[in-house]
């Protein structure tokens, strides 16, 4: 018993103790991807991908490209590790060859070059240059591998350098409707021999863009797929239209037209352009009305329907509104109106490049697109009554301005100012007042009546406007003969050379009009400048009109009429061939009215054109009833038709200038003895109208002018101030903001009237006490006479006031 004990402790020391163990523990199957102990382990490379596989690879013959990294995997889809390298492989080494770092080669690679030049480093093309149906190009595969593992394949297209590339659509010569598709397809030619030859197109195009056509030797081509591979596309205004890059397929978004580049081994050129529809109206609504009555301090929505060229509804865009009188009724960026004050005002939206309907410069009218559309107006009043901030000014006669509080009536203390002004211009929210001198730009708040900033010696000159959105001044130096656009956080933003009289930005504050009359002096000529911040600044002649010393914007602000011998019209549609940016002409002439005017005013409803002139020994006012083209547009849940102004018109290429009609009353003005006449001023109602003019015989009266209904010929009438044996010309006016005041400035008296509207009386009389500048003092003040110690007010800005 004893030994068969020991026996047995020594057969158990003589088991290994890693036999003991192992046996308890191991599963030598699970180590292989089959899982039955044997084959390819679960670490080992089992797939290699090379990418990319589905589109290929394009080469021109002679360039070389660095292959994709390939990437391994194991039977469970882990990365695996390919500590040898790879392997690389071509089906046609004299088409593609490779190096062993995977380098391709369209052609061959130098070999035992000697002289020093390693290996690896020429790439020759082809020999001989493939010729597949007569045109040059061929295909081959490469592959890359490991151990005993091989990639799939990847197409290698090799061909003759692409030399430009024409985007070739299904839905070629139209445009695309929001949300629609369309399949990106082109056509590519090579040169052979000084010619540009076809390569390859999509079967639907017949007539080739290559001017050489089929190559000798060659019947037809393949498709591009076939022949160079997949093209890669980019889009040059996203928000024209979207660009899936996997497939190739483009969707219609927003109304516009945008390029469409390709590349395709290394060649990249502007394959043509694309085009979603642009709007053919848009019809604006405001609680389903177009003229309305909302209340003071109550936010209202404007509605907008858009129908594009092929009548379907277009949403998302991007429109500006627009308001006549936006520091009583503005109208946000939305389509928000806010009625801040009692007034009245029309407010409208549009469409307009390049935040909407944009196009590339020279592709402005395709389909209709790089052009504006506008809708039509609704008309908006807030009813109630407001009082109002004054400020007085006499620019060239004073160096002082004058606040007025009429909330108080009183007249306030009087403002010096470091120059005397040579003009006076109020902001559109009634926040600054910009003095214009020939020395500097002088900046005051209205708030407090104290300078905001130091005197800007850097635009010196006449201040003629401010845009809508405050953002910019437009400056004139008349002695320099320049303009300036000036930022008004004190940057200039663009110069250009010339000499205004008078200008207006629309308000959008994307066009500016400024107008000029030889009449008027020295370095003054008959010109129509126009600047927009799309296709920049542009000018007209317009010595066969007589020059325009005033304009007015139409409402909507399709365009400008310019005063003069002729009154004319200049509209936003361009002139000319859409496929020729070389012969369009911008802002063509759209009206043309056989009457003389020196001043112009434009009614807030868009009816009325209201011009006054010296004539005949007299005045004569002239009503030009004006009609912006338009269609009859039903919004959705109205039933109303609304007359909705028509896009620019074309015939096909041919872009037209847009034809406004008018009809013409002219009317002389009695009893009024005038050397000059200043202003036609149309109530923010539209149906009132004041003249006022310079004169030397006392007794002057105040001319009047109710327009007409329906377009006919109105009532001229004129009131006796208050005074009025001493008052020798009314020289300026405005209306109050909320339309129950009109404050006129006299000579002779040098006070300021207010003028009841509802019943054309003079009601009240201030005296504003303008100190007269000092004759020689300052090279703008153009006072005379050095007895005279105060002079009348030339420039009344007007604002809303709190009465609460």
């Amino acid at each position: 018993m004893r030994r068969y004990l020991a026996l047995v402790f020594l057969l158990f020391l003589a088991i290994p103790a890693g036999i003991t163990f192992s046996g308890c523990t191991r599963n030598p199957a699970a180590n292989y991807c089959n899982g039955l102990g044997y084959g390819v382990k679960t670490t080992a490379v089992y797939t290699i991908d090379l990418e990319p596989r589905t589109t290929g690879v394009s080469l021109a013959f002679g360039q070389t490209r660095q292959i994709n990294a390939p990437t391994a995997k194991t039977c469970k889809g882990e990365d695996a590790t390919v500590s040898s390298g790879y392997a690389y492989g071509t089906t046609n080494n004299q088409l593609v060859d490779i190096n062993p770092s995977g380098n391709m080669c369209a052609g061959t690679w130098n070999r035992n070059s000697g002289g020093g030049i390693a290996d690896y480093t020429i790439c020759n093309a082809p020999n001989p240059i493939p010729n597949t149906g007569g045109l040059p190009y061929a295909s081959a595969y490469i592959t890359a591998s490991a151990g005993s593992v091989t990639s799939n394949p990847v197409q290698v297209f090799v061909h003759a350098q692409v030399s430009s590339i024409a985007l070739a659509l299904a839905n070629q010569g139209k445009c695309y409707s929001q949300g629609t598709s369309a399949q990106l397809d082109s056509e590519a030619c090579f040169a052979r021999n000084g010619q540009q030859y076809e390569l390859c197109a999509p079967a639907s195009v017949t007539n080739f863009s290559c001017p050489g056509g089929l190559p000798p030797g060659a019947t037809s081509v393949p498709s591009c797929s076939a022949a160079v591979g997949t093209l890669a596309y980019s889009i040059g205004t996203s928000s024209v239209a979207t660009l899936n890059s996997a497939t190739n397929v483009i969707t219609a978004q927003q109304p516009g037209t945008t390029a469409i580049s390709a590349q395709v081994a290394g060649s990249g050129s502007s394959a043509g352009y694309f085009t979603t529809c642009p709007p053919q109206s848009i019809s604006a609504t405001l609680n389903g009305g177009t003229d309305v009555i909302v209340t003071k301090g109550v936010q209202q929505n404007m509605v907008t329907t858009v129908t594009d060229t092929n009548g379907n509804v277009i949403t998302g865009l991007t429109l500006d509104y627009q308001s006549t009188n936006p520091i009583d009724i503005s109208v946000g960026n939305t389509g928000a109106v806010n009625p801040s004050f009692p007034g009245a005002t029309s407010v409208y939206a549009i469409c307009q490049p390049g935040t909407c309907n944009p196009a590339p410069i020279n592709q402005v009218g395709l389909f209709g697109t790089g052009l504006p559309i506008t809708s039509n107006n609704v008309t908006i009043t807030t009813p109630g009554t407001a009082s109002a901030f004054v400020w007085l000014g006499a620019p060239g006669q004073s160096q002082y301005f004058v606040p007025v509080d009429l909330l108080n009536g009183t007249v306030g203390s009087t403002v010096r100012l470091p120059y005397v002004p040579n003009s006076m211009v109020m902001d559109q929210t009634g926040s600054n007042l910009y003095f214009g001198s020939s020395h500097a730009l002088m900046e005051y708040g209205t708030a407090n009546n104290a300078a905001t900033k130091t005197p800007d010696t850097s635009v010196p000159g006449v201040v003629l406007a401010v845009s809508p959105d405050n953002k910019f001044l437009l400056i004139n130096d008349q002695i320099r003969k320049v303009f300036y656009i000036y930022g008004t956080s004190g940057t200039i933003n663009a110069t250009f050379a010339g000499v205004g009289n008078s200008a207006s930005w629309t308000p959008d504050a994307k066009t500016l009009y400024i107008s000029d009359s030889a009449a008027l002096g020295a370095n003054h000529s008959d010109t129509l400048y126009v600047y927009n911040i799309n296709t920049g600044w542009t000018t007209y002649d317009l010595s066969s009109s007589g020059g325009a010393a005033s304009l007015a914007l139409t409402v909507p602000s399709v365009g400008a009429y310019l005063s003069g011998a002729t009154t004319v019209a200049h509209t936003w549609c361009p002139q000319g061939n859409a496929a020729d940016y070389a012969s369009l002409v911008f802002y063509p002439q759209g009206d043309s009215v056989a009457t003389k005017t020196d001043v112009l005013a434009a009614t807030n409803d868009g009816k009325h054109i209201l011009g006054a002139a010296i004539a005949g020994g007299g005045v004569q006012l002239s009503d030009i009833g004006v009609t912006i083209p338009s269609a009859a547009v039903v919004p959705p849940n109205t039933g109303t038709p609304v007359q909705a102004p028509i896009p620019c018109p074309a015939n096909g290429n041919s872009l037209q200038a847009l034809s406004l009609t008018h009809t013409l009353n002219q009317l002389p003005v009695s009893g009024v003895n005038a050397t000059q006449v200043n202003q036609v001023v149309a109530s923010p109602a539209s149906n009132l109208a004041f003249i006022t003019y310079n004169g030397t015989t006392a007794g002057a009266l105040l001319p009047y002018y109710v327009p007409g209904a329906g377009g006919g010929a109105g009532t001229l009438g004129s009131i006796a101030l208050v005074g009025n044996a001493s008052i020798t010309a009314p020289l300026t006016g405005t209306f109050s903001p909320d339309d129950k005041l009109f404050f006129v400035s006299t000579a002779g008296d040098n006070l300021i009237h207010f003028i009841d509207v509802s019943k054309l009386t003079d009601v009240k009389q201030i005296n504003p006490n303008l100190p007269a500048c000092v004759p020689g003092s300052d090279v703008d003040c153009k006072n005379t006479s050095p007895a005279i110690t105060a002079v009348p007010a030339t420039v009344i800005a007007v604002k809303p006031r709190t009465t609460t």
